[in-house]
């Protein structure tokens, strides 16, 4: 469980840094003056990162609570993924986008094609913990 953690909670933080570089590199990153009415705010790195950092723990968490669950032979890895990616993006997704712009009044096409950005990096964060499911004893 230990080597599990040690290796899943940066490896998530490497993902999600990794795919905000690919969004940057291609030109498909979030523009804050779109999403938000007006000027847009720019977060400091170190609340990215610490962002990321409790984005990795809730999915690890997640992740062990569905695996378990799931399966108490220790298979079913790749479903326990896919199921905590998609769970989470649910809450980071459409729950927010509705939120955003419900209760925000903000325009709703921005936030909708950056929830189907959560949703593949959602998935691909629950692949790579399918992935290290091996180490669970």
């Amino acid at each position: 469980m230990r080597r599990f953690l040690l290796l899943a909670i940066p490896l998530l933080v490497l993902t999600m840094a990794l795919f905000h570089f690919v969004q940057e590199m291609a030109g498909t990153a979030p523009d804050a003056v779109r999403l938000a009415r007006g000027a847009g705010i720019t977060l400091p790195g170190w609340v990215m990162l610490g962002t990321w950092c409790l984005e990795a723990m809730g999915l690890t968490a997640l992740f062990l609570l569905i695996y378990r669950r799931e399966s108490p032979e220790g298979r079913g890895g790749w479903l326990a993924g896919i199921l905590t990616g998609w769970i989470a993006w649910v809450f980071r997704g459409p729950l927010l986008v509705v939120a955003a712009v419900g209760l925000g009044g903000l325009p709703a096409g921005p936030w909708w094609s950056l929830a189907f950005s959560w949703w593949i990096l959602y998935t691909v964060c629950g692949v790579v913990l399918a992935g290290l499911s091996g180490l669970l004893p």
